[in-house]
């Protein structure tokens, strides 16, 4: 067979045949579902918290020519449920439910995003985005209510505002505990605002008071329709005298040396020296310091020099000053250890 009988009865048309065949394949129109959204974002705008859940639709329509099946369907947040048919037949519209629970609403606007997947081609994923806003029952003008440092024999008083968005008498209204042993607070309605006001007061008596001890409590505010508000309180008690150092070191001595320390004491308000009790080998005296500057202190202060009598002591030095005060007494630990092979005293005047 020649070469031109080959090339017109074999080849040619193998290459035609084989170009047709792409050309039907590139060009063959796939059946399958389609899924379009009337609306891609649904708002709910501001919702009542304490009304109940609310219900809006969205309306999907099949535009393909096959049915469409929803295999699984994601609300992206915990606040929404999605009810709808399984199946939307071809060139139909279906109706899905979006149940909103605004109780469940975060405080922050923050968009969620539903999606559905689907066995479509040219759809597997549908999606549409979910905004509301939570308008709350009632709220607070303060998170925390913080007294700061609390003094012993002392008053304070903090005064929170609470907003209701339903009218309600506040005789209605309930503030758990009834009692607290440092606290007490109570509500009252003003005719000229739409608040209320919560005051709240604190007062630690000296057998409550302990020095250094955080204090927290949390007032429940509740409501008639069992809804509630929490307000942590929180504190810490602080000594109204106090002594710094709160001990004296003198560190290792010379047996024949007479060394020293000072110690101030410190207090808010104005207090009294009634007297220190020293064990025989310390002896303290009140000191004037003229030089330093204490106008612009909120304290006031008072100082004093310790010295030890090394020759009158034992080797080890383990003692206490107990300082009486008109406000509380104070202990201040002493320590010491005398070294008789010690020829130089060390620098230790320096506290």
């Amino acid at each position: 067979m020649s070469k031109r009988t080959i090339l017109t009865t074999i080849i040619v048309p193998s290459l035609l045949i084989s170009g047709l065949i792409i050309f039907l394949v590139n060009n063959h129109q796939v059946v399958s579902g389609e899924l379009m959204l009337k609306q891609t974002r649904l708002d709910f705008g501001t919702v009542p918290e304490w009304k109940g859940q609310v219900t809006k639709s969205v309306l999907i329509k099949n535009i393909g020519k096959r049915p469409v099946n929803i295999v699984k369907i994601q609300t992206g947040c915990v606040y929404v449920d999605i009810e709808g048919p399984r199946m939307i037949a071809a060139e139909s519209d279906a109706t899905f439910k979006v149940i909103l629970h605004p109780e469940l609403l975060p405080d922050d606007v923050t968009p969620a995003t539903a999606i559905l997947y689907t066995d479509s081609p040219k759809t597997p994923q549908v999606y549409f985005t979910i905004v509301a806003t939570a308008k709350r029952f009632a709220s607070l003008s303060a998170e925390v209510c913080d007294f700061g440092e609390i003094l012993p024999e002392t008053s304070y008083g903090k005064r929170v505002k609470l907003y209701v968005n339903e009218p309600l008498n506040h005789q209605d209204i309930r503030l758990l505990p009834s009692e607290h042993p440092v606290l007490t607070w109570n509500i009252a309605s003003d005719e000229d605002t739409d608040y209320y006001i919560l005051t709240i007061q604190m007062r630690a008596t000296k057998n409550d008071w302990k020095q250094n001890e955080l204090i927290s409590a949390l007032l429940s505010v509740a409501f008639p329709n069992d809804r509630t508000l929490t307000l942590p309180i929180v504190g810490k008690f602080v000594a109204p005298l106090i002594a710094k150092p709160e001990s004296l070191n003198f560190g290792v001595v010379n047996a024949a040396s007479t060394p020293s320390l000072r110690f101030t004491l410190n207090s808010q308000s104005l207090f009294d020296v009634l007297d220190i009790q020293v064990p025989d080998n310390i002896k303290v005296v009140e000191i004037n310091d003229s030089d330093k500057t204490e106008t612009v202190s909120p304290y006031y202060v008072r100082h004093y020099k310790v010295s030890w009598q090394v020759p009158q002591s034992p080797t080890l030095l383990r003692e206490e000053l107990h300082i009486n005060t008109s406000i509380i007494p104070l202990r201040i630990p002493i320590y010491g250890y005398i070294h008789t092979n010690q020829t130089d005293t060390p620098n230790i005047n320096t506290r």
